[in-house]
Order: C-alpha cells, then structure tokens, then sequence
C-alpha cells in the first residue's frame, strides 16, 4: 500500500528577538543575586540551578531560531525525524490567527502538547482539513509553557 504524500512544510521554531548586552547583564545580575540570597538562606541546591536555569536561558535566547521540518502523513506527524504515530495522538487543533500554529495532544508523558507554528495562513486551512481524517478535531489552548516560552523569545 503505498503511503499518500502529505503536507510538509519548514519553519523557524520562534521569531527571534535581538537583545542588547544589557539584557544579558541584567539576566546575570539577576541570577547572581538570587543565587547568593539562596546560599546564604542555606539553600545551595536551589542557588546551583538559578544559576544553570539563568546561564541556559541566555544561551538559548542567543543562539536564536532553529528550522525545523514538519510533513504530517496518513501515518503520523514527522516533527524533526520524530514520527508521532496517529495512535498516540489525542487530538489536534489549529489556531487560525496572524501567526497560525497546530496543536497536537499526545499520549506521550514528555511532550503531552506540541506547539507546531504552520507559518503560512494560507496552509493552516489544508492542516485542517487533512488532519479531520486521521485524527480527532478538538478546541485547546496552549500549555502555559509555550506562553513563558514566547516571553522569553524561545
């Protein structure tokens, strides 16, 4: 049985917003004072992982977007060489706004809800309609971690 063709598409993982030196500064100030109120509360623990949370976030917002490539076929969603198989898939949704994304609740306990932007409005609606077909069309919103995700520029 040969496998139809899909809907493939790439797109860049976030818009990235350029930061001054200053944000950067701040981002370390921020970490270092946190991290010495915390050892001298005797939570050195807690003092090592504002620092590593603060030093991998700028570095993340450094780096910038990432593409990534994304074909959803009768089979399931590719997500980067990921297949997320339509039997583990709960539901979809696309958010059909000036920035259209799909999302994708998963059975899985790492990624329960992707956040795909679709890039095109024009493509968001093809999204639609071929997904109706292999998987449940169910409203949702995204995870509150896509939001802080967006704040920072991640």
């Amino acid at each position: 049985m040969a496998e139809d063709s899909g809907i493939s598409w790439q797109v860049d993982t976030h818009e990235h917003v350029e930061r001054s030196n200053d944000w950067y500064w701040g981002l370390g100030l921020i970490a270092v004072v946190g991290a010495g109120l915390a050892v001298f509360f005797g939570n050195s623990l807690f003092a090592i992982i504002l620092l590593l949370g603060a030093g991998s976030l700028g570095i993340l917002i450094a780096r910038g977007p990432r593409e990534h490539e994304v074909k959803i076929t009768s089979r399931g969603l590719h997500f980067d060489g990921t297949l997320y198989r339509w039997n583990n898939v709960d539901s979809f949704w696309v958010e059909e706004n000036r920035n259209p994304h799909l999302l994708i609740t998963t059975q899985g306990i790492l990624h329960p809800q992707l956040v795909i932007p679709i890039g095109d409005p024009s493509r968001s609606h093809n999204v639609r309609e071929y997904l109706r077909r292999l998987v449940k069309e169910e409203e949702q919103e995204p995870h509150l971690g896509h939001h802080v995700a967006e704040m920072f520029g991640l």
